[in-house]
């Protein structure tokens, strides 16, 4: 047996690994078996794919809500000219419908991005992973200083632009109503 045990490395810097998206759990990344670091980025990997089909599952049910949306703001609009529409209990009923499927579009929407979050996120977990396994970087201060890194939080803005359900003017559902 080799009387030297194997070189340990520094921890990598845990406010770097937070800007890059991923989990401090791999601060001792450098200081893993290759063994560990192929299962970690095979796990990685399957976790991606499984989020990629419930990305795909997600963006399924909101087109199906937005076509159901879309076809009872049709039957609201019908359901408007008719005479008696200011005390019709068919348009109340539309009405919550239609206020039902853009909350569950809403929903389903902030689901997606949140699993597009995580995905960007893992990428980032594999490709930082797959360096050390190559040993493109030999450090972790080499790979903080390396200038090959995207950011690993893209789609946080993309979720703060997004409709909330108290952004949307029902101004022209309650003047007809009137």
């Amino acid at each position: 047996m080799w009387p030297f045990s194997k070189k340990a490395f520094d921890l990598i810097d845990d406010r770097w690994l937070r800007e890059k998206g991923v989990p401090t759990e791999y601060r001792d990344a450098f200081n893993r078996s290759k063994k560990d670091l192929k299962f970690e980025i095979k796990r990685n990997t399957d976790k991606i794919s499984d989020s990629e089909s419930r990305i795909s599952e997600l963006e399924a049910d909101i087109r199906e809500n937005e076509l159901k949306k879309a076809r009872l703001t049709g039957q609201q609009s019908e359901l408007k000219t008719k005479e008696g529409a200011k005390h019709s209990q068919e348009l109340q009923r539309v009405t919550a419908e239609i206020e039902l499927s853009t909350g569950i579009i809403d929903r389903k929407s902030a689901d997606k991005i949140r699993f597009e979050q995580s995905v960007d996120n893992t990428n980032e977990t594999v490709k930082m992973l797959q360096m050390v396994l190559n040993k493109s970087v030999t450090s972790p201060d080499q790979l903080v200083q390396s200038p090959i890194w995207a950011s690993g939080d893209q789609l946080e803005d993309v979720r703060d632009n997004l409709p909330r359900v108290t952004d949307i003017d029902n101004s022209e559902l309650l003047d007809s109503e009137e």
